[in-house]
Order: structure tokens, then C-alpha cells, then sequence
């Protein structure tokens, strides 16, 4: 592996619990050498944390050159890298590694100890332990100089407006003295001793702005205000573990024009140039230098940068885990904390498998950035790695990789996918799809296929047959698209095939839900009738059957099966339909599935279906003839009158109760026949009645004749 991904949590310790786990590093560079290594089931973090940066080891021309010689320092700039060798070589490079033409420089007999850039990338500064102190131009040789010293220069700084016009091309010196060079009048070159006294100078950083010089030696570090022409603050070394200060250099960088970041040893401050709102005396500088936040590492700091609103911290660590005893030496890490007072947070740790890093101590390695482009560059004897802040296109790969599919459509979506290169929301809903369906989660894949596939027929069809290839249509079945966008027939047909032989009320319910144009009916009903062959009696079938007859407008065949199964639905057919002529020969069918339904639908259309038709059909049904003939002749008692002699032997079979009130009510029926009918029955009131109307009829007709 390349890197080791060190997660933890934030926690407000003075240091976080880390757990290991590693991250794979082929998908961000082919060319990563790797080096296996195993982790115990304690190193493996508990949840995944995502991490901050991505890394990729620069090569090209860099690595023909670091198989000859050996990196000692390198200061970089958003246009080119410069890298200083032990051989005393300055190479500029470009950021990916390929030497730029005619920019090399044997400007050093030996290690080159610092380079320093200018804002404007235009010159660069070097020193070495050869007492050569040269400043070349890139693209003018007007500024050049060299400056000899009789002892080792360990540390140089440009002024970041060294290009600009007028600004006195000043820069500074770092061996027993810290100086101060500029061009005066005329030309001539003038220095200044700013301090001395205090052993070898090891490090000068100059602020963005070019108003303060930061530097360090083995006392501490001071801060010079070029405007206020003085020191405006000391901070003393803080090392309990006294070692040599030559084997653990102190790192400084500026943050931005006032914060000044300090890490040494173990210890790391961030310190913050402040205006002095009272000077108790004259002689105080009307600004000094605040520790804002300040703590104790358990690690060895090999250089530091700020990482937003974070820092980035280069460390070093052994397999001692005490500080101060030298041991074998880990892979460095790289931290991203975010810094307290007496405590940090750290926030991620990826740990950076640099070739021969097992052979190296503290000052081997350098860590450089360029805040503006969130590059930080991390260099080692043999080998420069980039380390850079993930874009979205790689927070979405980490989020798939770890099965957070939900979070990458979400993140993918953003922006309408404007900021990503490498991954688009069909591909991410891809690879969640396959994801769902190897897991089995076949409902949620189903869907997931409504929010991603919108109106795109060809990646419907390619997602219906993945889940046909694991029988998993039924799952698909209710969210396939059957408004203006149509699917071929064949997918339809193929769902409800896939139903009909496994889900018979799942396939009627669907054929009742779909609409008949999405597939070819025929098909569909030759398929059911089949399967009708091996089951006649099925009545989910058959009301399936019914159904795709009545889509079909085959209404009399849909007609025989609803009434067959006596369905709800036949007498919305008939008037829908008008299938009147369809139910001549099965009226006694009708009336007898829903007596009361069927009576007033034939009584609403006697002019269709003629009484004496009904009554014929209902002949051997006599108790249908006589609700038939009971509600007609409520409706008219006139109607049907034929049929009144009929009527009182049905009421004196069925509903004897009513037919005192139908002999009442009626004149159309024979006397003596229905007398002889109540009599049967011994029905006394209706005999009565008609036995009164009978000798009323006999006084009539004896009147009449007496009359004659």
C-alpha cells in the first residue's frame, strides 16, 4: 500500500485515539510503489472516515534525478517546484516533475540547505554548507548574485517582493547571524546584522505580506518587524527531551500576513502578531506576538502547513513509542489536526509508505504547500509525494467504495454534476442498482429504477432484463413506466408471464391496473387459456380472462365468464356495453347471481328484453319468475297482465302475505281458479275475499237478469 489511512474521531483530548485501516491506492496512481502490510483486527476502525486529502507520487524527470542524487530541500511555487540535492544541484521542475528546460542549476558544491522563492516565482535564493549564498532569476540574470561566507549557511529567505521595482531586493541570511542584504543607492549592496550571539541560524520564513522575518535558532524562535526596524518577540525553545537541535529542525510557516506557525520537536504553537493597544514604556514595540494555541504531540514533527481551517503536520514516529529514543523507523504520517489550547483534535492520519523510509530520521523529510491550490508536497531523500485536497469526484468514489450510494446520487446531483469529471449520476445509479441487486435488497433497487431512469426507454429495458436474469420482475412489476413513456410489449408480456406462473392474483391484479395498449392481449389470453387447460376452475384466472376479453371489446366472452363467476362486474358490462342481446339465453344466469340487481335491470329495459322472454327463461325457476313478476307489477300493475293468474299461484307459494293485496289490486286474474289456488292453501282471508267477490258477481248477474 502507498498510504494507510489512519481514522479516528474527533475527541477533545490532548490526543486522539487512532485506529488503522488501509486505503487501496490504485485507483488514484498506477505508478505508486507498494508495500504490503497487514493489519491487526485492533487497527481496524471501528466507522469509516472519509479522508481529506489524495496522494500521488510525483515522477518523471524527478525520479531519474532522485535515483542519482538525493533530495535535501525543496520550496515550491503555483508555477514550478525548485528541489535543492545533497550534490548541491537546484533542479526546476514542473508540478509533475519534468525538468524545465535550461532552469538547472549546479549552483552548490554540496547539501543545499534552503531555496526561497519569490511571490512573483521569478527568483529563486539558495544556501549551502559550501558558504555559498546564490540569488539567480529565472527569465533575468539582472538581480543575480553570489555571496561567499567562510562557514555554512543554513538558512535563506527572499523577500516575497524581491521582483517587484523598487523594493529594494532585500533577502536574509541565516549562519551565527541572522543578516539582512539589500540593494542601496547606487546599486551597492548593503547589509544589516539583525541578530546574533545565538548559535547557527536554522530557519527563516518571511511573512506573505513581507512586513515580518520569522527565524529560528537553537534558543527559539523571533520575529523581526521590517517597518518597526526591530525584534518585536522571543519564544523560547520548549523541548524536555534535549535533543540536538540539528537533528530536529524547527519547522516555521506563515499561515497567512500575522499567524505564524511553529513546530519543534514535539511541540507546536500557533502564534498570532498582534497590535499593542497600550505601550507601558517607549521601548515596547507597538506590536508583539500572542500563543494562541499551543500543545504536546506524541510524534516528531517533520513540517507543517495550514490545511483550511486546520493544520497539516508532517510526522515521525518510531516503533519506540517513547519520545526521544531512537528506533526503527515508521512510515511518516500525515495529520490533519485542528489545534486548542493544551489539546488538539485530530480529525484524520494517513500514514505514507515514502521509499526507504525505514532508513530515515526527522530532518530527512520536508513538508511544503501552496495553501492557494491546497498542495502539499511531502519530500523525502529519494522521493517528492503530492499530497492533494479531494475534489468531488473523490468524495463520491470514497463514498461509493464504502456503500454510501444514497450520499454519492446526492452529492453527484449537486450542481447538476457541473464539478465532477471522472463520475456522472448515471453511472453512480449504475453501480447502486448492481450494488441493491447483489444484496438482494431487489425492492429498493426497483425503486431506485423511478428516481434514476426517468423517461430513458433503453436503460429501462437494460435494468428490466438484469432483474429477469434473477427472477425478479415481480419486484420491478409496479413501477414500470405506462404513462407516455412505453416499454417494448415484450417486457409487459414477459412481467405478466412471469406473474401467471407463480402469482395468479398478482397477474389478475395487474390486468385489471394496466393499461391494454402497453401489449398485445392476444398473446396474453392464449397464455392464460393454456394455463386454464391444467386448471378449469380456477376463478382468479377466469376473472383475469374475463378482464383481458373485456380489453379486447370481446364483451360476450368476457359476459359468459363474469356470469359464470357471478362477478360484481357483469351488470356494468351489460349497460356499458349494451349487451342485451348477449343475455337472452341467460337471464336465469343473471337473476339468480343478484336477484335484485338483475329484476331492475330488466325491468328498466323491457323494450330490449320483452317480459315474455323473461318469463319463458325463467320457467323452471319459478321463484325468479315470481321476484321478476312481483317488481313488475309494483312498477305497473297493468303491465304483465297475462301473467296475473300466474302471479297468485307464485304468491301463494312464495310470499302469501302479499296476495290478498294483489287479488285487491288486480282484475286480470281467472276466480275460480285462484279461488281453488287459496283454497289448496287454505289461505282463509284470500278465500274469503274471493268467495265475496264471487257472490257479488252472482247478485250482479241475477240482477241483470231479473231486470230483463
Amino acid at each position: 500500500m502507498f498510504l494507510q489511512h489512519l481514522c479516528c474521531k474527533n475527541t477533545k483530548q490532548r490526543h486522539t485515539n487512532m485506529a488503522a485501516s488501509e486505503i487501496s491506492e490504485t485507483s488514484l496512481e498506477k505508478n505508486y510503489d507498494k508495500v504490503d502490510e497487514s493489519s491487526s483486527d485492533s487497527e481496524i476502525s471501528e466507522e469509516p472516515v472519509e479522508p481529506k486529502l489524495k496522494y500521488e507520487r510525483i515522477s518523471n524527470d524527478l525520479t531519474h534525478i532522485l535515483g542519482k542524487d538525493a533530495a535535501s530541500c525543496m520550496a515550491v511555487h503555483p508555477k514550478f517546484l525548485a528541489l535543492g540535492t545533497h550534490w548541491g544541484v537546484i533542479h526546476v521542475l514542473d508540478h509533475l516533475g519534468n525538468n524545465i528546460i535550461n532552469k538547472e542549476r549546479p549552483a552548490h558544491t554540496t547539501t543545499v540547505n534552503q531555496i526561497s522563492i519569490d511571490s512573483f516565482g521569478e527568483h529563486l535564493g539558495s544556501c549551502s554548507d559550501d558558504g555559498r549564498v546564490v540569488i539567480g532569476g529565472l527569465y533575468t540574470t539582472e538581480n543575480n548574485q553570489v555571496h561567499m561566507f567562510d562557514r555554512p549557511v543554513k538558512a535563506v529567505s527572499l523577500d516575497p517582493h524581491f521582483s517587484k521595482p523598487g523594493s529594494g531586493k532585500h533577502y536574509v541570511t541565516g549562519d551565527d547571524k541572522l543578516v539582512l542584504h539589500e540593494k542601496a543607492f547606487l546599486s551597492r549592496h548593503k547589509t544589516t546584522y539583525l541578530h546574533q550571539g545565538e548559535g547557527p541560524v536554522r530557519n527563516i520564513q518571511w511573512s506573505p505580506n513581507g512586513q515580518f522575518i520569522a527565524w529560528a535558532n537553537d534558543l527559539g524562535v523571533k520575529v523581526y518587524d521590517m517597518t518597526l526596524k526591530r525584534k518585536i518577540t522571543f519564544i523560547p525553545r520548549e523541548d524536555k527531551t534535549n535533543l540536538r537541535p540539528e537533528l530536529y529542525r524547527c519547522n516555521l510557516c506563515w499561515k497567512n500576513e500575522t499567524c505564524l506557525l511553529i513546530g519543534w520537536v514535539d511541540n507546536i504553537k500557533v502564534c498570532m502578531v498582534k497590535e499593542r493597544k497600550d505601550a507601558n514604556s517607549p521601548e515596547q514595540p507597538s506590536r508583539y506576538v500572542e500563543i494562541t494555541e499551543m500543545f504536546t504531540t506524541d510524534f516528531f514533527i517533520c513540517g507543517l502547513a495550514p490545511f483550511r481551517e486546520n493544520l497539516a503536520v508532517l510526522s515521525y514516529v518510531t516503533h519506540d513509542q517513547q519520545l526521544g529514543v531512537q528506533g526503527q523507523s515508521e512510515r511518516p504520517q500525515l495529520r490533519i489536526i485542528l489545534p486548542h489550547m493544551d489539546y488538539y483534535e485530530e480529525i484524520c492520519n494517513d500514514a505514507l509508505s515514502i521509499r526507504g523510509f525505514s532508513e530515515y530520521r526527522c530532518n530527512d523529510y520536508h513538508l511544503e504547500c501552496i495553501p492557494v491550490d491546497e498542495l502539499y508536497f511531502i519530500v523525502s531523500p529519494k522521493d517528492v509525494v503530492v499530497a492533494k485536497a479531494r475534489d468531488a469526484d473523490d468524495h463520491i468514489q470514497w463514498l461509493m467504495e464504502h456503500e454510501f450510494f444514497q450520499e454519492a446520487m446526492v452529492c453527484a446531483m449537486k450542481n447538476d454534476g457541473k464539478d465532477l469529471k471522472r463520475h456522472n449520476v448515471q453511472d453512480i445509479s449504475r453501480a447502486y442498482l448492481t450494488y441493491l441487486l447483489d444484496g438482494e435488497s431487489f425492492d429498493e433497487a426497483a425503486r431506485l429504477c423511478v428516481k434514476i431512469l426517468g423517461r430513458n426507454k433503453q436503460r429501462w429495458e437494460e435494468e428490466v432484463y438484469k432483474f429477469a436474469r434473477i427472477h425478479q420482475l415481480k419486484a420491478i412489476a409496479p413501477y414500470l413506466p405506462r404513462g407516455d413513456l412505453r416499454l417494448d410489449p415484450a417486457i409487459y408480456e414477459m412481467v405478466l408471464n412471469e406473474f401467471l406462473h407463480s402469482d395468479y392474483e398478482g397477474f389478475r391484479q395487474l390486468v385489471k391496473e394496466w393499461p391494454s395498449d402497453i401489449y398485445h392481449i392476444p398473446t396474453v389470453i392464449n397464455v392464460v387459456i393454456d394455463r386454464l387447460c391444467a386448471e378449469p376452475d380456477n376463478s382468479t384466472l377466469l376473472n383475469a380472462l374475463g378482464e383481458l376479453y373485456t380489453r379486447e371489446a370481446s364483451y360476450d366472452k368476457a359476459l359468459a365468464i363474469y356470469l359464470r363467476l357471478k362477478h360484481e362486474g357483469v351488470f356494468e358490462l351489460i349497460h356499458k356495453h349494451s349487451l342485451f342481446h348477449s343475455i337472452t339465453d341467460k337471464i336465469e344466469m343473471l337473476v339468480d347471481f343478484d336477484r335484485e340487481r338483475a329484476v331492475k335491470l330488466l325491468l328498466e329495459n323491457v323494450d330490449k328484453i320483452p317480459i315474455d322472454l323473461v318469463v319463458k327463461q325463467l320457467e323452471t325457476r319459478p321463484d325468479l319468475q315470481h321476484a321478476y313478476l312481483d317488481r313488475l307489477f309494483i312498477k305497473d300493475p297493468h303491465r304483465g297482465q297475462q301473467y296475473h293468474g300466474l302471479q297468485v299461484r307464485l304468491y301463494a307459494r312464495y310470499e302469501p302475505t302479499k296476495l290478498l293485496s294483489f287479488l285487491r289490486s288486480s282484475s286480470y286474474y281467472p276466480l275460480q281458479r285462484a279461488l281453488e289456488e287459496c283454497q289448496q292453501k287454505k289461505l282463509i282471508p284470500e278465500t274469503v275475499f274471493l268467495l265475496g267477490i264471487i257472490k257479488t258477481n252472482q247478485n250482479r248477474l241475477l240482477a241483470e237478469i231479473s231486470v230483463r
